[in-house]
């Protein structure tokens, strides 16, 4: 049984929490038969505003690779400006264009790229009678996973009174989980599906700020759940890519970037989830999305903090949604600031491969 939740607030005053319930199989049946799916993109990263004058630039671009649902088939790198070579960050956690460009001729660069890749749909129908206990032993082994003072997931006492709330007296990993993708459903709005005309768009990706502003952009909401497990000790993590949406087939269009998370369920490892899909009202709804995702996405990278280079100015890179910039030892600014765009951008242009 889930619980959905929502918190009203006075000010001064502790959250008045109301609930409603909804009766939901404990075991979720295997959603309609998925395919695999192979595509060809074409995608070009654009860096602009690059200022004349300029003597370096260094720039680190996004590209696909192998994980556990996604088969890279083959990569061409069709047009890059400079020296490039093909690296990971110092955690292995992606693959990136690292790319150096000195004293560049042109007020922006384009990277374009040619890759096919075959995408698995995920889905895992948990029994939680089959749930095991978590142990020191897995502790120690998600460690990292389970850190509660990362950068914009940070388990607050605000946050451990919410994640306590929504799993009561609830010790089951898998069900506790699942109550916690539901809060998030029910307590934040993401922004293209909120009723608040002023919801931003996008940020850095913070469960405080998707809190205070009742929801935000993709990062915003999945950082908040990723906050919420961790407080309940169930290791959980970002990833990162973008949708290959069926209405955008043989179209070139800016694909924006969704990211999801994954959670660890002892007895069945790592557990797909994407709870702003969960959340659309003409989706597929959350037997389908709480533990696992479709083959219409391409993945990137997993996690954020991204150390790229020994040289980079940055300390850390929050997120590699598309990629960084540094311009004469100065970061290029990533998001919109005002009425000024991001320096960069990406735009794709895909199609289904048959026979794969």
């Amino acid at each position: 049984m889930l619980r959905y939740c929502f918190l009203l607030f006075a000010a001064g005053l502790m959250p008045i929490a109301l609930a409603a319930e909804i009766n939901i199989p404990a075991s979720v049946p295997t959603p309609v038969a998925e395919t695999a799916v192979t595509y060809r993109v074409q995608q070009v990263v654009t860096l602009a505003e690059i200022p004349e004058g300029s003597k370096q630039v260094r720039l680190w671009v996004s590209i696909p690779g192998d994980e556990a649902n996604q088969k890279l088939l083959d990569l061409q790198v069709v047009s890059c400006p400079g020296e490039w070579s093909i690296n990971t960050d110092e955690d292995h956690r992606g693959q990136f264009l690292d790319i150096t460009i000195d004293r560049p001729e042109a007020d922006h660069v384009d990277v374009a790229v040619d890759f096919t890749v075959t995408r698995q749909p995920v889905f895992t129908a948990i029994d939680p009678e089959q749930v095991l206990p978590m142990t020191d032993s897995l502790r120690r082994m998600l460690a990292e996973h389970l850190v509660k003072d990362s950068p914009h997931m940070s388990v607050t006492p605000d946050i451990q009174k919410r994640a306590d709330f929504a799993c009561e007296d609830d010790q089951n990993v898998a069900t506790q989980a699942r109550s916690l993708l539901a809060y998030v459903a029910n307590t934040v709005d993401h922004y293209s599906i909120s009723l608040d005309e002023k919801m931003p768009e996008c940020g850095v990706g913070d469960a405080g700020t998707c809190l205070g502003q009742g929801g935000g952009c993709c990062t915003d909401l999945n950082s908040l759940f990723i906050s919420l497990a961790r407080a309940r000790g169930i290791a959980s993590r970002l990833q990162m890519g973008y949708r290959l949406q069926e209405e955008n087939v043989d179209k070139t269009v800016d694909a924006g970037y969704r990211c999801w998370v994954e959670y660890y369920v002892p007895n069945y490892g790592w557990i797909s989830a994407d709870v702003v899909e969960a959340d659309r009202k003409d989706g597929l709804g959350p037997n389908r999305w709480f533990t696992g995702v479709t083959a219409r996405r391409v993945w990137l990278n997993q996690g954020r903090e991204f150390r790229l280079a020994d040289d980079q100015v940055a300390d850390r890179v929050n997120h590699m949604t598309l990629g960084y910039a540094e311009i004469d030892g100065k970061p290029i600014r990533l998001l919109p600031e005002g009425d000024l765009p991001a320096q960069i951008t990406r735009r794709i242009h895909f199609a289904e491969v048959d026979g794969r």
